[in-house]
């Protein structure tokens, strides 16, 4: 791995330029190509040894993945790419990286369409009305706070007690009021589509909780997700905590979901766990340069 890192970061720096060297046909979005492909080159040659490690594993879990099941389709492909995409751009954020945003737009529209046939839907919510649109605001808010260092990092800071005081009482109070009305959402949100679309068949969708558990770990994910993401825009420290006891929910929420997908996304929640040690150790680091 140590070998052959630099050869990759190499390849994909120069596919980059190629493919933004194809829209020089195009004036008007040759510098938005520009600077999109400057950061993640950039961000490419920031990758250290454990970085490279981490997306190793998630790519040779996605190995294993096929071979254990014996078959390769549409879904099985779109749970590994997110799980590759997912564990790229949290390593990105741990760093402070601006290509986090990038990376991580790409994967929220997959996993999105993995919450929906796998009915969590209260992380499905989450994804496509909050986490979709803040990849776009973290960028801007990000770019505002970017280190003029020939890096893509940016500068962290800590909240104060009062704003962590609050944010347990919001997590708190928010999972108990998603909680009661994900009670009936389920089977509403069926009750629509079939309406909508009577001629389509949801056999892959049901319409309630296979274990009543699940309806509180999917409300706390979700709220805390949301809260996770807007203090991470805020580049606040304390995200990571968040993050830590929200992958270890997301995989006992996908333990107990038997799909095509569970395999896959337990590993990439897996790693997910592994890189939220990492980042508070790094954004700790940042805070204090």
């Amino acid at each position: 791995m140590v070998i052959l890192r630099p050869y990759l970061s190499i390849f994909i720096e120069k596919t980059l330029i190629l493919h933004r060297n194809k829209f020089k046909i195009y004036p008007d979005n040759i510098k938005i190509m520009n600077k999109y492909t400057d950061v993640l080159c950039k961000s490419m040659k920031s990758l250290n040894r454990f970085d490279y490690v981490l997306i190793g594993s998630i790519c040779t879990l996605s190995l294993v993945s096929f071979y254990v099941k014996g078959e390769f389709n549409a879904n099985i492909f779109i749970a590994a790419l997110s799980a590759v995409l997912g564990v790229f751009c949290v390593v990105l954020g741990a760093k402070g990286s601006l290509a986090n945003w990038i990376i991580g737009t790409v994967e929220c529209i997959l996993h999105i369409y993995i919450c929906f046939v796998s009915h969590i839907y209260g992380d499905f919510l989450q994804r496509i009305f909050w986490n979709l649109p803040m990849q776009f605001l973290g960028w801007k808010n990000w770019r505002k706070r970017e280190r003029h260092d020939n890096t893509t990092s940016i500068r962290t800071r800590y909240m104060t007690w009062n704003q962590r005081y609050i944010t347990i009482l919001v997590v708190a109070m928010m999972t108990y009021l998603l909680g009661l009305f994900l009670q009936n959402f389920g089977p509403w949100m069926i009750g629509v589509l079939r309406d909508i679309l009577p001629d389509m068949q949801f056999k892959t969708l049901k319409a309630d909780y296979d274990f009543p558990a699940l309806l509180w770990f999917d409300s706390f994910t979700t709220v805390a997700s949301i809260v996770a993401l807007y203090i991470s825009i805020k580049a606040y420290v304390e995200q990571w905590y968040l993050w830590l006891s929200i992958n270890i929910s997301s995989i006992c929420i996908w333990i107990f979901q038997d799909t095509e997908f569970s395999f896959m996304t337990i590993a990439k929640y897996g790693v997910y766990l592994v890189n939220t040690f990492y980042g508070i150790y790094m954004w700790n680091k940042l805070s204090k340069e």
